[in-house]
């Protein structure tokens, strides 16, 4: 009974995860036409902050699976 649950609920994470995948390449593929507005000084710092929240997690990220491995 308990393979029955979790086999089903393994289908229903796979049938979210393509209908999320389809709805964000719906979204990529309407805001291709769209005019990319200019960015004011706020939304520059936004993604500056972004970029480097997201490099800062990457490079933890190696280091945690460098030590994870050992080879630190």
């Amino acid at each position: 009974m308990l393979e029955t649950i979790v086999l089903v609920a393994e289908v229903i994470t796979f049938g979210w995860f393509i209908v999320f995948s389809i709805m964000l390449v719906s979204m990529y593929l309407d805001s291709r036409q769209m005019v990319r507005p200019r960015l004011d000084a706020i939304g520059r710092s936004l993604m500056f902050n972004a970029r480097l929240a997201f490099t800062a997690g990457i490079i933890a990220l190696f280091y945690l699976a460098l030590s994870e491995f050992g080879l630190v």
